[in-house]
């Protein structure tokens, strides 16, 4: 029985990481999961938030925006649409998107007819938002 898992964090760009980790935990499309060595087989969707390792008790975290997670044995793999190290994040370009994402969420539709408009135009910037939020979180704590 292994006390480590095998991460394994991969965008259709590259591959992010490859390391074995003590845990991690994912930001799952229904919440937070954490996984340790020997859990059981899991696949799930991923939401845009902070995937956070740890190995000898230091912490790590990564953004990643939407994918999937593959739990098999002691390996995680994560497929992701955007991942980012909190070195690769420009923080003060996220805290500018964060100040966008919001004005334009204050910003709606004036009549009825533009409400399927306005509704796209909301999860737009919603998910702008979150992943403005998840970049700073992500850059000011490595």
């Amino acid at each position: 029985m292994s006390n480590q898992l095998n991460l394994e964090v991969v965008t259709p760009h590259r591959i992010v990481m490859v390391e074995d980790v003590d845990s991690v935990t994912l930001p799952g499309s229904e919440g937070e999961l954490g996984i340790l060595p020997e859990h059981i087989p899991l696949l799930t969707t991923l939401d845009s938030g902070i995937m956070s390792y740890s190995i000898s008790g230091k912490t790590k975290s990564i953004a990643v925006h939407w994918g999937y997670a593959q739990v098999e044995g002691n390996s995680v793999r994560v497929l992701a649409e955007l991942a980012e190290t909190a070195t690769e994040i420009d923080l003060e370009r996220a805290k500018k998107a964060e100040i966008n994402a919001k004005e334009n969420l204050v910003s709606g539709a004036s009549s009825t007819s533009e409400w399927e408009a306005e509704e796209r135009r909301q999860n737009k910037y919603e998910s702008k938002l979150k992943r403005s939020i998840v970049r700073q979180k992500v850059a000011e704590s490595n």
